[in-house]
């Protein structure tokens, strides 16, 4: 009887045994896996960062193409003040994939009524939209739509090519000599070369001499006042 009793004690010793191994390992396991915590946290995972990546991307970031406004930089301005402003477009311009065709959205009666064309437009309404699509050979990077003068007969369209030129359409000109028909490139301005960038702005000559106008900045962070080239350049057409 009592080997029988120490063989009963030494299973249930064995088993005992047995089965707090196997609860431990289970418990690691789990621990292990990211399923049981002990009140602990985690500590965060260390991420390397490259701080000369960064600046190169900070030195990028001051380049050309994100020059700053300066008006001190405007070379032909003499003593004009400009201050940045918004413009007001009466056609909606659309530069497809090839980034060389051009859609131009306009409605006649508007076209009419801004730039007092006296087009018949009996029975038309400002809601039909007419599109004019234009071919380029160069690549184009942007399209502007701005004005030069007091005016929307200095309204103007202007195409930044991948050459850095620029290629305009004078919107009044254009309309009031040839019609929809007129609405093409006048070609590119002459002397305007390593363009970036166009802005918008109000020009104040003293007290009496406000114009809206359009201001390009080239690769140097030159800017350059368009009334002035534009002007010239209508009256040589």
């Amino acid at each position: 009887m009592e080997n029988k009793k120490s063989k009963t004690g030494l299973h249930v010793f064995v088993g005992i045994l047995l089965g707090i191994i196997i609860c431990g390992g289970v418990v690691f396991a789990t621990y292990s896996l990211g399923y049981l915590t002990f009140g602990s946290q985690e500590e965060p995972t260390e991420v390397e960062s490259n701080n000369e990546s960064n600046d190169e991307t900070t030195d990028e970031d001051t380049s050309a193409n994100s020059l700053d406004f300066d008006t001190s930089k405007v070379v032909n301005g003499n003593e004009t003040q400009y201050y940045l402003t918004n413009y007001n477009s009466t056609i909606n311009i659309r530069l497809d994939e090839t980034r060389q065709i051009v859609t131009l959205n306009y409605n006649r009666k508007i076209l009419s009524d801004t730039y007092g064309l006296n087009w018949d437009t009996t029975g038309m309404d400002e809601y039909t939209y007419e599109d004019k699509q234009l071919t380029f050979d160069k690549n184009i990077k942007d399209i502007f739509y701005g004005g030069v003068g007091q005016d929307a007969s200095g309204d103007i369209i202007l195409f930044l090519m991948d050459d850095g030129t620029v290629e305009y359409i004078p919107v009044y000109q254009a309309l009031s000599t040839s019609g929809i028909d007129g609405l093409v490139s006048y070609g590119a301005l002459q002397g305007v070369e390593d363009v970036i960038k166009f802005y918008t702005a109000y020009a104040m000559v003293g007290l009496t001499g406000n114009y809206s106008t359009t201001l390009i900045q080239t690769e140097d962070g030159t800017l350059y006042d368009l009334a002035p080239i534009i002007n010239d350049a209508s009256n040589n057409q």
